[in-house]
């Protein structure tokens, strides 16, 4: 990367976009991949060693029982199942499929990509905006390759709302390096351990998080298995974790609030800590039913 030095403190280098050909969709060049999740329940099939895709496509279908029902019903065209989808042995490490049942949160790539497609302001901000709020920048601090960073959050969902109705719209940041040395040598996990010549892994539940006016020293430690501040590993303390103030959970009740101040009819109360994910996704779809549709769009284009 070249570093353009007579830009200003609040200039980015507009650098096109060039749109990437979509040559190998069937071997997962724009997929959409979760992080494995070690506490997913395996299938039968996978504890007793056999191969998840392979059992599938060898099971008979449900009326081959009955020649006479199956010579009744229409034949349906067979459609051969894409090789990406079959295993995620092609996956990066700590990835997988989104068909595979071994995690359900998307790799940083995807969200950011879906945050280019639809916003970030996500479903309860949207009924108080005009339009979707873009990022304008950018910046990677480790391994950046520009062609890779494009495709990844952005340039692989070319297409998506081309629409001219369409409130939604692809958006392509600037993408940018910082020149601030980092140290390549290899990566901090979690833990505190720092394995040479190794890139991240997402095998670690634990997540730390600071924002601006939370204080030099007074960073969140997350545990990813509960949501929950991460105190130690002791089992007592587990009950005395509290939400973070960035938390699923910490965030709803400050939208809540707000959509309340705004007069938006919630009609569930502000203190249920009980609220269940299809409550959650319920409530999602009748403050911004039209958000919620661009998101299944953006989930079921080939990406």
């Amino acid at each position: 990367e070249i570093f353009d030095t007579s830009l200003g403190q609040d200039d980015w280098p507009q650098i096109e976009h060039i749109p990437i050909g979509a040559h190998s969709l069937r071997l997962g060049q724009f997929a959409l991949l979760v992080k494995k999740d070690a506490s997913a329940p395996a299938s039968q099939d996978e504890e007793n060693g056999i191969d998840v895709s392979v059992s599938k496509q060898q099971q008979p279908p449900s009326n081959i029982c009955d020649p006479a029902e199956s010579e009744q019903q229409p034949k349906k065209k067979k459609t051969k199942i894409w090789p990406c989808r079959e295993d995620d042995a092609w996956c990066p490490p700590s990835c997988s499929i989104t068909n595979y049942n071994k995690g359900t949160i998307h790799s940083c790539s995807d969200k950011i990509c879906r945050w280019n497609c639809i916003g970030l302001q996500g479903s309860f901000l949207m009924p108080l905006l005009e339009a979707p709020m873009y990022m304008t920048t950018l910046t990677v601090g480790r391994k950046f390759s520009r062609a890779i960073c494009q495709r990844a959050v952005c340039c692989r969902a070319e297409g998506f709302g081309d629409s001219s109705n369409d409130v939604y719209k692809l958006n392509h940041p600037a993408l940018m390096e910082t020149n601030v040395y980092l140290d390549e040598s290899g990566t901090h996990q979690m833990e505190g351990v720092k394995t040479i010549g190794g890139d991240a892994s997402f095998e670690s539940n634990l997540c730390w998080v600071w924002w601006p006016g939370k204080g030099s020293n007074d960073a969140d430690c997350i545990d990813g298995r509960t949501g929950l501040v991460s105190t130690n590993s002791s089992e007592d303390n587990v009950q005395k974790a509290s939400y973070s103030d960035i938390s699923t959970y910490s965030l709803l009740k400050i939208n809540m609030e707000i959509l309340c101040l705004c007069g938006a009819p919630l009609q569930v109360s502000l203190t249920d800590e009980k609220l269940s994910l299809p409550e959650l996704r319920k409530l999602k779809r009748r403050l911004s039913a039209q958000y919620e549709s661009a998101k299944d769009t953006f989930l079921r284009q080939r990406i």
